[in-house]
């Protein structure tokens, strides 16, 4: 096995060796990928002549034509000086300082410093004739810097060049220093030349005197580079590391290039496959690579050599590739049948019609199943029978996509309608449906734990399942394509995703802690054409679409051939990009901070800010998160884009910050910072809100005022009404029971004396139904007194009235009274019509049981629930019949008294026999009961 892996090895270095011979760096096909800058990219000139990297960051270029600064994306050019000619011809150079000054040299002696963009004269150019060119600017350990000129040496402190005729021997040292590290550098040293260049690797980038360039590996391999889009000598001038490892080459004639390592090896047709396009990829049990192609064949890679199989009697794709568990290779072409690995070719497995079809994916679980899915369903065989799996097996249909084995072995499925299935025990449970993968295609499903479910789709980005619930990875989260082809765990902590945007990897840890903290940052690396892939887009829709082979290297397809990858030796980007605010605008205008800070207005303004990161590698995968402080505390992921914008921003005191990350999923050490104050207009100021609503207040309590005196001074006539009312009522009930009772009570006793009297006579019947008139008419007074009487206006009053009524009502009539007041009732005060009203319903109510009931027994309940006084009058006679209740017979009185006071009555039958007449009056609102 590990002499296999040895030869797969060396032949892909054999591979690469061979792309970089035939020119082919430039396509991204062989150790380096190359990006190069003419003038038809921006660059002002093709011809360069100097090339430095600043503190910040930023490259600064000496063209031709004038001095521009790159940020990897736009070239910058910087104003002319007037009265300092550009030098067209001449060696010009350029020189970094730690503080972030940038030195210009002109071939006649002439020297810029340019500071935060902006250019200023040391010398200027041919002062004196024949005055020799500056070759060294180095920072002096006694402040300021020395700058050598010729054979002169020079400082240079508050803008202020000194001759120095005898320089200080640290001063020599640092320029000394500076020469041999120079020397390894690629700069352009004093007499001329460019020097070679020792990268961070060890290999040498050197020069020859014709101008053309090589690069020495450390094992001694040369290797010459041949420049994209130029002539054959490459005419270099000067080399650059930058602080990301990227190999920057200036030219005379091809412009400005860059040379970065590849992630990725690439095997295609040229490499001896009988089809570019490969569709899935898998590695056996016995170390053999097996890739399945748009042709319909597969192609073997067996001891370095590439064998070439096609299936009996099919032509369609490739649609799967698996091993069984007893190591037998299985294939499915797109619209054909199944096949096997048998005597060194593929035969067709199920002979007629009976065997599946237009298979997508193949499993063999541990009870000896074989499980095949695609676009017409799900079978399963055991032996040589094949069954459908239908709905009765939990098979909700549609196409299955993937499937994979679980962490126990089981068979988990993913379907194209959104469904994830795992298979217990010979029946399939839902484990998604389409609503909770946003009804996207499942296209790869990886079981890395019992609750560790990732299932990656094409549109919506990744999932997981934890066992309870999903969690989502999309735009949110930083995901940089939202269209997955294939997940795969490489062992080493991180996922790795095929999409159509080329290949991602996340950290497990990352992607775990986002599930329990909603801004925990996912470092996500980006790999495409700028890594070595020929492009882009991972081919999906096949299985696998990816594999982790047994080295722990990880294949993807794609359709230009299957990129091999190494997780254990793939190179990140260590250097954090930094981010520059380029331009604020507001309302359209270019803004110019004054004491770091804009202050705009006054009313709401449209705020524009523009800014970059600095990544040379790939600056187009650089990612921005932007927020404005005040406005939103939330970070708001803009992908790529370099601007954003926030329309009709209000008045009052802002942060704006902006973070970069580069493709390899690391953010910026500092988020770039502008503070912004939008002034308000006068009526939006806090001392006009002040004095506004203290003037609003003053109106309001005013008016407030106003109303509660004219409500006060309703009230106090109301209560003089009611008082005059009440007095009035008090003199007749006293009128009424003083002069019109004692009448009445004379004219009874007058009556009985007079039937005394005529005891026998004709006389004594009439003198005794005057007296029973009389007293009659003397209870009927007595109620009227009641009534009328303001003192009386209580709850307790009305209850003890018709308690003492009924118990002598009753009584007369023999009837028996049983009677229940629920106890602590309050003692509310009651409007007059309400209590006349519940008095006249009750009475009529125990008038009917004497007059029509024939009852022995009759019931009085009284309670209070909820501001709502509930009586009941029940007895045990014969009732009323639904006739009766239908017809009213004086009954419907009832609803006329309870209307007069806001009440309602009902009659019904009572269980046993009798009636039963409830009534429902509102005393008080619930709120104010008392306590």
């Amino acid at each position: 096995m590990e002499s296999e892996l040895k030869i797969i090895r060396g032949w892909f270095a054999l591979l690469a060796c061979f792309c970089l011979l035939a020119g082919t760096a430039a396509h991204g096909q062989g150790q380096y990928s190359v990006r190069s800058w003419q003038s038809e990219d921006g660059l002002p000139v093709n011809l360069v002549r100097s090339i430095v990297q600043a503190a910040d960051g930023h490259l600064w270029i000496a063209t031709a034509e004038c001095i521009t600064r790159f940020d990897g994306l736009v070239f910058e050019r910087i104003e002319q000086v007037p009265g300092f000619p550009y030098p067209h011809s001449g060696d010009n150079r350029l020189f970094a300082t730690s503080d972030g000054t940038i030195w210009f040299s002109s071939p006649e002696g002439g020297l810029l410093r340019i500071d935060k963009g902006v250019a200023s004269v040391v010398w200027h150019d041919g002062r004196d004739a024949g005055s020799p060119p500056v070759s060294q600017v180095v920072e002096s350990v006694n402040g300021g810097v020395i700058v050598r000129r010729g054979g002169e040496i020079w400082r240079i402190r508050d803008r202020e060049p000194t001759r120095l005729d005898a320089p200080d021997q640290k001063d020599l040292d640092a320029l000394s220093a500076d020469l041999a590290q120079r020397s390894n550098k690629g700069r352009i040293g004093p007499d001329g030349k460019v020097g070679r260049l020792v990268d961070r690797s060890a290999s040498v980038w050197s020069v020859s005197p014709e101008g053309e360039l090589t690069v020495t590996s450390p094992e001694g391999f040369k290797l010459p580079i041949t420049m994209p889009r130029g002539s054959a000598d490459s005419h270099v001038t000067e080399l650059l590391e930058d602080n990301e490892g990227n190999i920057w080459v200036a030219t005379a004639l091809n412009g400005l290039m860059l040379f970065r390592e590849d992630r990725v090896e690439v095997v295609n047709a040229a490499a001896g496959l009988s089809e570019g396009a490969v569709l899935a990829v898998i590695e056996d049990s016995g170390g053999k690579v097996w890739l399945g192609n748009r042709r319909g064949g597969v192609d073997r890679i067996i001891d370095g050599k590439i064998e070439h199989h096609d299936l009996d009697g099919e032509t369609g794709q490739i649609s799967a590739l698996y091993e069984d568990r007893d190591g037998r290779m299985w294939a499915a072409s797109t619209y054909g049948a199944v096949f096997r690995w048998k005597d060194s070719q593929f035969v067709r497995q199920y002979p007629g019609e009976t065997g599946p079809t237009k298979v997508n994916a193949i499993y063999h679980d541990s009870r000896g199943t074989l499980w095949f899915g695609g676009q017409l369903g799900l079978m399963r065989s055991a032996g040589r029978r094949v069954t459908e799996v239908k709905a009765e097996a939990g098979f909700p249909g549609g196409e299955v996509t993937v499937m994979t084995g679980g962490a126990n072995d089981e068979l988990w499925l993913g379907t194209a309608q959104g469904f994830v299935l795992r298979d217990t025990d010979g029946r399939l449970e839902t484990i998604a449906t389409p609503g909770d993968l946003s009804y996207s295609r499942v296209s790869g499903i990886l079981v890395t734990a019992a609750k560790q479910v990732w299932v990656t789709t094409l549109g919506s980005g990744l999932f997981l399942y934890d066992g309870m619930r999903w969690h989502r990875f999309g735009r949110a989260q930083g995901l940089p394509d939202l269209r997955l082809t294939h997940v795969i765990d490489d062992q080493l902590g991180h996922l790795w995703f095929g999409s159509s945007g080329g290949i991602l990897r996340a950290s497990r840890a990352d992607l775990l802690g986002r599930t329990r903290d909603a801004n925990a940052p996912i470092h996500w690396l980006r790999m495409d054409r700028s890594d070595g892939l020929p492009t882009r887009e991972c081919v999906g829709g096949h299985h696998p679409a990816g594999w982790r082979f047994s080295d722990g290297a990880i294949w993807f397809p794609t359709s230009l051939g299957v990129v091999r990858i190494d997780p254990s030796r793939t190179m990140v980007n260590r250097t954090p990009p930094r981010v520059f605010l380029r331009k604020v605008l507001a309302d359209g205008v270019t803004q110019k901070p004054a004491g770091g800070a804009l202050r705009l207005g006054p009313g709401r303004t449209r705020l524009e800010f523009l800014y970059h990161g600095l990544n040379f590698s790939s600056p187009e995968k650089v990612n921005y998160r932007t927020r404005l402080v005040g406005l939103e505390n939330s970070w708001r992921e803009v992908g790529t884009q370099r601007l954003t914008t926030f329309e009709s921003v209000p008045p009052g005191k802002y942060r704006f910050e902006v973070l970069a990350m580069n493709g390899d999923g690391l953010l910026s050490p500092a988020p770039a910072v502008m503070d912004v104050v939008v002034k308000p207009h006068f009526w939006e100021t806090a001392w006009f809100f002040t004095q506004t609503v203290v003037a609003v207040v003053l109106i309001a309590g005013g008016i407030g005022w106003l109303i509660a005196r004219s409500r006060l001074k309703r009230r106090i006539s109301a209560l003089r009404i009611r008082n005059t009312r009440e007095v009035e009522r008090a003199r007749i009930a006293r009128d009424l029971h003083d002069d019109l009772g004692a009448s009445l009570t004379e004219i009874a006793l007058l009556a009985d004396l007079g039937a005394e009297q005529a005891a026998g006579s004709a006389f004594q019947k009439q003198l005794d139904e005057l007296s029973n008139k009389a007293r009659a008419l003397g209870l009927t007074l007595d109620e009227i007194v009641w009534a009328v009487n303001p003192r009386e206006d209580t709850l307790a009053s009305l209850l003890d009235y018709l308690a003492s009524f009924a118990t002598e009502f009753l009584n007369r009539a023999g009837i028996t009274l049983r009677m229940n007041i629920a106890t602590g009732m309050p003692d509310l005060p009651l409007d007059a019509t309400i209590r006349h009203s519940v008095f006249l319903a009750v009475r009529e109510a125990f008038n009917n049981i004497v007059k029509h009931s024939e009852a022995r027994s009759a019931w009085l309940n009284v309670s209070l629930t909820g501001g709502v006084l509930a009586i009941t009058v029940e007895d045990d006679g014969k009732g009323v019949d639904d006739y009766a209740l239908s017809r009213g017979h004086g009954l419907s009185n009832f609803k006329v008294r309870m209307q007069a006071c806001g009440g309602e009555s009902t009659i019904a039958q009572r269980a046993g026999g009798g009636t039963v007449v409830r009534f429902h009056v509102p005393v008080l609102a619930p709120g104010l009961l008392p306590s």
